[in-house]
């Protein structure tokens, strides 16, 4: 009978009680993955508008900064232009702080409402005082500069703004650390449920490696308009650089030509003085000498003070003629013209001149024009400031380039003086000539001024 009762089929109840109890087991552990996986998306949507906080945040500490840098940049120059930034700053605040409360409702737990509070009161009065500061520099103009009140109240009001804006970073940081912990024990606390999270481990390398894939294609396509954008704007640069060129040459141009309208000017003036004026007083000088032959000797001293005065007036029409346009630089070029220039200065009591003029030739008339005025203007500054007793110039061609070195043993070069015109007239007369001038001291004591002209074929040469 035993043995009967012993071969008997058990129930099928037990089979499917273990297969039931099986399922739930596998049921539990999914639920239990489950909601792992809830706890690591609520931890880790906490830490992520945490971060967002700390952005907007961020976000606002530049618009405040960039609205300090506009106000400071009108108040120190007063133009418009630096108000820019600072408008543009003011009108993203606004935006950032309904973006910042907004995220803060949504998380009331994670962020103290009445930091907030604080936080927005001193932008509305950091707002408010640069809306003063900027209406006073408007209003009183540069005499705004000097209200260091307001700047130490600025500065006192942005370290104030600097300090909160710091504490509610570090909040957020830490709300960030312990989220990050959270998320960290659920995940180990999932990770010893076994085999079961295996397949959420590779869901979530796979969803890794498709954002990984993507952040690289997006950064490739940022790279890209980044190069196309320095591509461009090389481009700008270069055309700008061409149009910044082209303007000085028409600049340079038109100077070239105003010299050469004052030069013909005074050539034509020379020759009206010398011609006109020499006429006439020759005239003036023939009908005296005939009232002297026709006058009584009692007349003669009277006919002869006259005539000398009549002389005067001839040297002063002669040396006024010169003075505009040497006859000598146009008819036997600037050799002669530069001695003519300089004999009179030692007989005046003047420093003794050597002039060495050679290759004068080579120069085109425009060059030689040039020079011409600019030992002109270098002679009167010696004579004025230098109280020089020598005075040496020496001209030669040398390897294409045209030298003229101006030499006295005075003073020496003092500071230039910013208003001086002399030293700035010569150099813009070297440029005009396509060359360039360098003042400094002499080899020997005194001052020496160097004039370099490169020589070219096409330029005329003068008859």
């Amino acid at each position: 009978m035993l043995a009967t009762a012993d071969r008997r089929p058990r129930r099928p109840g037990t089979a499917l009680l273990l297969l039931a109890l099986g399922f739930a087991a596998l049921a539990a552990t999914a639920y239990a993955s489950y909601r792992g996986l809830l706890q690591v998306v609520v931890h880790a949507t906490a830490r992520a508008d945490a971060l967002q906080t700390q952005v907007l945040l961020e976000r606002l500490g530049t618009l405040l900064v960039d609205i300090e840098s506009g106000q400071r940049g009108f108040v120190i120059t007063g133009e418009e232009s630096f108000l820019e930034p600072y408008w543009s700053a003011r009108r993203a605040l606004r935006a950032t702080q309904d973006a910042l409360a907004a995220q803060v409702a949504a998380s009331p737990a994670e962020f103290d409402a009445t930091r907030l509070v604080v936080l927005d009161g001193l932008v509305e009065r950091r707002l408010s005082h640069a809306e003063r500061i900027v209406a006073q520099r408007r209003t009183l103009g540069d005499a705004a500069l000097k209200d260091l009140a307001g700047y130490f109240e600025g500065k006192r009001l942005m370290d104030e703004l600097r300090a909160e804006l710091g504490r509610l970073r570090q909040a957020e940081a830490r709300v960030v650390e312990r989220r990050a912990q959270q998320v960290a024990e659920v995940e180990r606390r999932a990770a010893q449920l076994g085999a079961a999270l295996s397949v959420a481990a590779l869901v979530f390398f796979a969803l890794a490696v498709g954002l990984q894939q993507r952040e690289r294609r997006r950064r490739d396509e940022a790279e890209l308009a980044l190069r196309e954008l320095n591509a461009t704007l090389e481009s700008q640069v270069a055309a700008r650089t061409a149009e910044l060129g082209a303007a000085l040459a028409r600049i340079r141009a038109f100077a070239g030509e105003l010299d050469r309208s004052i030069e013909a000017e005074r050539r034509r003036l020379a020759r009206e003085v010398h011609d006109q004026f020499g006429q006439i007083t020759s005239a003036i000088k023939l009908r005296v000498q005939a009232l002297r032959q026709a006058s009584p000797p009692t007349d003669a001293a009277t006919v002869d003070g006259l005539l000398g005065l009549v002389d005067q007036s001839l040297q002063t029409a002669r040396r006024i003629a010169s003075a505009l346009r040497p006859p000598l630089l146009d008819d036997l070029g600037l050799a002669a013209a530069v001695q003519h220039l300089l004999e009179p200065v030692a007989r005046e009591g003047g420093p003794q001149c050597e002039v060495h003029i050679d290759d004068a030739a080579l120069l085109g008339p425009e060059q030689a024009n040039q020079l011409f005025r600019i030992v002109q203007e270098a002679t009167t500054n010696v004579l004025r400031h230098a109280q020089a007793r020598q005075l040496h110039l020496y001209g030669w061609e040398e390897d294409g380039v045209y030298c003229l070195d101006i030499d006295d043993d005075g003073h020496g070069p003092g500071p230039e003086r910013p208003g001086g015109q002399g030293l700035r007239n010569m150099r813009e007369r070297a440029a005009l000539a396509g060359g360039t001038l360098a003042f400094g001291p002499g080899p020997d004591g005194g001052s020496r001024v160097s004039v370099r002209l490169p020589l070219r074929p096409d330029l005329e040469t003068p008859r």
